[in-house]
């Protein structure tokens, strides 16, 4: 799990990012790495022992990160069986609201804290950029903030996010970057939605290369991960999908929602 960075007095204020990880699969929020790779407590680090690093160390950049749960008691995942335990640094209540980015992974339909959903709704516009993996679309689209925005969730999903929340526009892309309200700065706020947790993945890459130097994020977030060979120029899936397959799912979102609560269906 990644530490906490927090800068320095008089160096630039710390980006400060919160993960919503209650209750998912951990790789939901497993892009957070590529954030952490850029982190200045991470080049302090890599500068050691990477001369190429240390040439690229004026862009590190401070960092805090939030971890959050209903309490902070050891929190599980999704997963039954696993036995893995996270220990959450803040609750939804205690948890700033103007953050700058907030990264929400996706636990089952059945997951639904009221803390949760009240820290979403105050966060909405307080919060520069949103990013949401997998299911974790659904989950922010459970409190009506997504009426009418452009959106995706896990392709398996889309039929049944289209009859839960006909009021979204549901997109089949691995990606979909839409606008949001943000009370701060210029008033334009950003909202990024994936499909799978590997989607998540190339679209925190995606939101890294479009936000940092990209020679910093190649090198620092995304070669030492072995990501730096990937595609994030296109959102669109590579292939097309099963028509029938989708207009099944489509024509039937409360059977397949059903298997969804009763934990029938593999997750990703």
């Amino acid at each position: 799990m990644t530490s906490s960075t927090t800068a320095p007095s008089g160096s630039p204020k710390a980006l400060r990012i919160a993960v919503m990880l209650e209750a998912i699969q951990f790789s939901d929020i497993i892009g957070i790495d590529i954030f952490a790779n850029l982190s200045r407590s991470y080049m302090a680090m890599a500068e050691q022992i990477s001369p190429r690093a240390a040439a690229l160390s004026h862009h590190a950049i401070p960092m805090e990160f939030y971890y959050l749960a209903t309490t902070l008691l050891p929190a599980e995942f999704v997963v039954p069986g696993n036995n893995f335990r996270y220990l959450p640094t803040h609750t939804y209540d205690t948890c700033p609201r103007d953050l700058d980015i907030l990264l929400i992974g996706g636990p089952l339909l059945t997951h639904r804290p009221p803390s949760a959903d009240k820290f979403m709704k105050e966060a909405w516009g307080r919060t520069k950029v949103i990013l949401t993996t997998c299911t974790g679309s659904l989950w922010l689209a459970s409190t009506g903030l997504l009426e009418g925005k452009r959106v995706t969730t896990n392709r398996e999903f889309l039929g049944a996010a289209r009859g839960l929340y006909p009021g979204i526009k549901w997109e089949e892309r691995r990606w979909v970057v839409e606008e949001k309200p943000y009370n701060g700065g210029d008033g334009k706020g950003e909202l990024w939605t994936s499909g799978a947790a590997g989607h998540g993945l190339e679209m925190i890459a995606a939101y890294c290369l479009e936000k940092f130097d990209n020679d910093f994020v190649r090198f620092l977030g995304l070669e030492g991960l072995n990501l730096h060979n990937m595609s994030f120029d296109d959102q669109s899936y590579p292939e097309a999908v099963e028509g029938t397959k989708q207009e099944a799912k489509a024509a039937a979102p409360s059977s397949f929602l059903s298997r969804i609560l009763r934990g029938g269906l593999s997750w990703k």
